[in-house]
């Protein structure tokens, strides 16, 4: 039996695929996530033909970008391997990409094919105005990985209005063990509280 050859590109178009597919049905009974579900999934079918022509020529684009957006962070945690490898500080960077640079990169990726970029840090919730520029991506989805400790009701409003950021919560397991790794009291039930009162506040 001949051996097939191994894709990564059209493994990883798969996976979006099949991602999209799952979100899709997930959200049926919510109107507005299933309105923009319904938005992405002709976006994401048109960059996988992008990516296709790309390949066609040679130029193999990936459907995945993960974005480092800071090298600062308001936590020490256990085992942190940015700051194990001095990558992460406390104080802002004195050289780092403007809200602008981001927009290009992001214009760049939608052009390109792009379908998912992954915000991560540092601490990603430290800026602010680049998570801003990637919700006028309508077309991207953009996890962003996070401690949550930064969350306040103007980026609860921000992620509620902007359906393609979607803040994904770095948590343990329980509050001591997310307490015993990221240092005590790190409000993970406050996070936890202000997410289920807003749900609240939406279903009225």
């Amino acid at each position: 039996m001949e051996k097939q050859e191994f894709s990564l590109g059209e493994y990883l178009a798969g996976g979006i695929e099949r991602i999209v597919k799952r979100a899709v049905r997930a959200t049926l009974t919510d109107p507005r996530e299933s309105a923009f579900m319904a938005r992405f999934a002709l976006s994401s079918r048109e960059a996988a033909r992008k990516r296709a022509e790309a390949e066609s020529s040679g130029e193999n684009i990936p459907p995945f970008l993960i974005a480092s957006i800071t090298s600062s962070c308001n936590l020490h945690c256990a085992g942190c391997y940015a700051r194990h490898n001095n990558a992460c500080t406390d104080c802002a960077p004195v050289d780092q990409l403007t809200s602008d640079d981001w927009r290009s990169i992001f214009t760049q990726a939608s052009g390109l094919g792009i379908s998912f970029i992954l915000l991560a840090g540092g601490e990603p919730l430290i800026r602010k105005d680049v998570i801003e520029a990637a919700g006028d991506y309508p077309n991207i989805i953009f996890p962003i990985f996070t401690n949550g400790t930064l969350l306040d009701g103007e980026y609860i409003d921000l992620f509620d209005k902007k359906r393609n950021l979607l803040p994904v919560f770095s948590i343990e397991g329980n509050r001591e063990k997310t307490d015993e790794r990221r240092g005590s009291g790190k409000m993970l039930c406050w996070i936890m509280f202000h997410l289920a009162f807003k749900r609240v506040n939406l279903l009225r």
